[in-house]
């Protein structure tokens, strides 16, 4: 009895793990909300190194509504995606800049949605 609830429970937890990804969501979006910027972000895996890169709303020269919801998803469904930080503005502000970044050894495929009025 106690081997059976054992293995299921390793189960469960090893599923867990397998199915893993790295979804941010910074602030609400509410229905009076536009979709100001939609990004896709790639870097693909190179052995023993991290890969990083940084993104910018609003890109030069284009002017920034006010940011109420950043919805960041990984497309690595498998725990092996990279994972995303905030460094400057965001909710609130009319710019923001996310620095992206992969595991070792691997890559990243992330969408990032930034939405606003």
């Amino acid at each position: 009895m106690k081997f059976l609830v054992l293995v299921s429970i390793l189960i469960s937890l090893g599923a867990l793990v397998i199915g893993q990804s790295h979804n941010y969501f910074w602030g609400t979006r509410r229905g009076y909300d536009v979709l100001l910027n939609r990004t896709s972000a790639f870097r693909s895996s190179s052995m023993l190194r991290v890969k990083s890169m940084d993104l910018q709303y609003p890109l030069k020269g284009q002017r920034g509504g006010n940011i109420t919801a950043i919805h960041i998803e990984d497309q690595y469904t498998n725990g092996k995606g990279g994972y995303a930080k905030l460094l400057a503005g965001g909710i609130g502000y009319n710019f923001t800049k996310i620095h992206l970044k992969s595991q070792r050894g691997g890559g990243f495929n992330f969408i990032v949605e930034i939405y606003g009025r």
